[in-house]
């Protein structure tokens, strides 16, 4: 029987059962992630909530990122943005995260899923191989933006359903994926979508607006952040490198 192909879009939506979910986050929280790794973080730590995130930091030894209102909050190495991830800062260290939605959505689906991956744009072709080794039902789930649907998310979403299609063309998609597969079906360039989205117009304020630009990348990373385990109230994030299914 074919697998199903689910799309989580608005974080008021339940994450339904299936066997692995790509969470999405594109601006900011996966794409950071992935460059995390790639910048040779050995593990990442994601909680949802900043008073956890610090303890976790100071038991472990690790840096702490993440944001609250497009911001590093007080005390911490990094913030959220991509361009912050280089391999001076963070080779060989481990990373605890919490940012405003990424985070908790990554939560919302590991209490329903058993694999939860990190994707975004800069590592859509890793997940979806990775998605499509599972060999089961994959859902795909926005973490939105205060509680809304986001357009960024829905269409980096999209890039995910098209690239599970090519490789599952089989595959049941429901409503959502289809959706979100046809926003980014008909905007070919990511750059000029993600622009307008709320999550980017946020950014310019606290001068981070070029960091549209580095989330908007397609295919630049090989690295896919997977859930390892839990650490306590954490979930515990590995850099795994799929190869072609």
């Amino acid at each position: 029987m074919p697998f199903r192909i689910s799309a989580v879009i608005s974080p008021a939506e339940s994450v339904p059962p299936a066997a692995a979910a790509l969470v999405v986050d594109v601006i900011r929280a996966t794409t950071m992630a992935a460059h995390l790794l790639e910048a040779g973080a050995r593990e990442l730590l994601l909680t949802a909530e900043l008073d956890a995130a610090r303890r976790l930091a100071e038991r472990s030894g690790a840096l702490l990122a993440g944001e609250r209102g497009g911001l590093p909050p007080e005390g911490f190495d990094l913030g959220n943005s991509p361009r912050e991830a280089t391999p001076e800062l963070v080779a060989g260290r481990g990373v605890v995260m919490t940012t405003t939605n990424g985070t908790r959505a990554a939560l919302r689906a590991a209490a329903v899923v058993p694999e939860i991956a990190l994707a975004a744009l800069v590592n859509a072709g890793a997940a979806v191989r990775w998605a499509a080794s599972r060999g089961g039902d994959v859902v795909l789930v926005a973490a939105g933006r205060e509680g809304r649907v986001a357009l960024d998310d829905a269409y980096a979403m999209g890039a995910l359903a098209a690239g599970l299609r090519a490789l599952v063309p089989e595959a049941q998609f429901d409503d959502g994926a289809r959706l979100a597969e046809a926003l980014f079906l008909a905007h070919p360039d990511a750059r000029s979508v993600l622009a307008v989205s709320a999550a980017a117009r946020a950014l310019e304020p606290v001068g981070l607006a070029a960091d549209v630009e580095a989330c908007s990348r397609s295919d630049t990373l090989a690295v896919l952040p997977v859930l390892a385990d839990r650490e306590g109230e954490a979930l515990r994030f590995v850099p795994v490198y799929p190869k072609g299914v």
